[in-house]
């Protein structure tokens, strides 16, 4: 069977910059420390007193800076020779006895890079003290306070950190965003982003990252109502509609949005921002064929080639869409074109090998086909399938059953199931092949070729 998981085809920025250990801080003028070269001994000198007739000299007593800039030292040394642990022992002594607050960053920095989040309170707290105007300090206090699950505190730093930014709130809420995903819990994160948002209700971003901190905690719903929110104070933003393009596919594929609801949003999108045109249709595309509806499904792909003829994977959907309704000319045609542009591609190789299978064309080259796709990916519960319906084809159940076996242990598709089912039943099997019918319709009720068997074979399992 084609591999209904192969499109739409599919990045993590650190919690703070990371660090590269083989560099340096240049820290200025607390590291301004005079170094010589090694001079001539001087000429003796009549005048000078005797070391037995010399004053006695008070021990010398380091300053604090004394004692700060010999800790940075220390700190950028360990650095220099991957003793991360030992550098953020000395910075975060230098920390405590510098106001540079260099300093206390570089302690943040390696704070979070070690995960020791004792020190990491503690220097941004004493970072936010020397530079109350750094918008970092109180973002990295309120991802603290998330990862401790003191929620109210979260806010009100986060809060802070919106109100001071230098641009604009929107800019503000986009970098939560991209610091949220480090290490903070996911409910929690959705909770807080969700009051703030409630707070800025007309900036746009607010409700982007609102929806992508719902999705990480698994709020389909929440995700969807905030993507939808920000695309209609947004319409025209791309950002906007891709995350609301996102949202809606998930939703709808774990079944958490009623399709016909997430086809509408889909549509709005279409509607809104020709330039996503290609995209929308792809998504309709896959989530009509999952419906059951291939003749729809071919409408929206016809729709997303019109704007992107060359989309290689709008001619894959198409021609998958084109097989189930019965064009089989155009179904090759379409792969073909695929394969043309990446002969290597084992979705589409699969995808045209299969439908020769089914279709009862050329099996010499549906075998080349599927076999070259297997060696690719040998565990694709899509591509196990076809080739055991290839072998049945053949004229070898028994041979075909290890693999169907296998797909159906991975993947209980209603396509897979009809396959599987009808060589038990072949084989004499009946009631295993009533079973594995029964489970695939529980899994894919909707699936046109499950169907097509169970009505061939006379087949009524409702009244298991």
């Amino acid at each position: 069977m084609p591999d209904p998981t192969k499109f739409p085809r599919g990045r993590r920025s650190p919690a703070f910059c990371c660090l590269r250990p083989s560099v340096a801080l240049a820290l200025g003028s607390i590291l301004v420390v005079g170094c010589a070269g090694p001079q001539p001994d001087p000429e003796p000198r009549a005048d000078v007193p005797s070391a037995t007739s010399a004053p006695e000299v008070e021990p010398w007593e380091p300053s604090p800076r004394d004692r700060a800039i010999r800790h940075v030292l220390a700190a950028e040394i360990a650095v220099r020779r991957d003793q991360l642990d030992q550098a953020l022992v000395h910075y975060a002594k230098a920390m405590s006895l510098s106001r540079d607050e260099r300093v206390a960053e570089r302690a943040v920095q390696l704070s979070f890079i070690l995960e020791d989040e004792g020190v990491a309170q503690e220097a941004a707290e004493r970072w936010q003290e020397l530079a109350p105007e750094r918008v970092e300090a109180h973002q990295l206090l309120g991802l603290l306070a998330l990862r401790r699950g003191d929620e109210q505190a979260a806010r009100a730093e986060l809060e802070k950190a919106i109100e001071r930014w230098p641009g604009t709130a929107g800019q503000a809420f986009l970098q939560l965003g991209r610091l949220l995903g480090h290490g903070a819990d996911a409910g929690a994160a959705a909770r807080v982003v969700a009051e703030l948002a409630e707070v800025h209700a007309d900036v746009p971003e607010a409700h982007r990252v609102l929806a992508a901190a719902a999705e990480r905690a698994g709020e389909d719903e929440r995700a969807v109502a905030a993507a939808a929110r920000a695309f209609e104070l947004a319409p025209a933003d791309r950002e906007a509609g891709a995350t609301l393009l996102r949202t809606v596919f998930r939703a709808a594929r774990a079944g958490t949005l009623e399709r016909d609801e997430a086809l509408a949003h889909l549509e709005r999108v279409r509607d809104g921002q020709p330039v996503l045109v290609p995209r929308v249709a792809l998504l309709e595309g896959q989530l009509l064929r999952e419906a059951g509806r291939p003749e729809a499904a071919l409408a929206a792909y016809e729709r997303g080639l019109e704007a992107s003829s060359e989309d290689h994977d709008l001619l894959y959907g198409r021609g998958l869409a084109r097989a189930e309704t019965g064009d089989v000319d155009g179904a090759v045609e379409d792969l073909r074109r695929v394969l043309e542009a990446d002969p290597g591609d084992p979705h589409a190789q699969n995808a045209l090998g299969y439908t020769l299978v089914d279709h009862k064309r050329d099996l010499s080259e549906a075998r080349e086909l599927i076999e070259s796709a297997l060696e690719q990916e040998p565990d694709n519960a899509a591509f196990l399938d076809s080739k055991g319906w290839l072998l049945y084809r053949e004229g070898d159940p028994e041979a075909a059953l290890e693999y169907l076996r296998r797909a159906f242990d991975q993947d209980p598709h209603g396509e897979i199931g009809a396959h599987l089912g009808e060589v038990l039943w072949e084989l004499g099997e009946r009631n295993e092949a009533r079973e594995v019918w029964c489970r695939a319709l529980d899994a894919d009720g909707g699936q046109r070729a499950l169907k097509r068997t169970l009505e061939r074979y006379e087949v009524d399992v409702d009244d298991r």
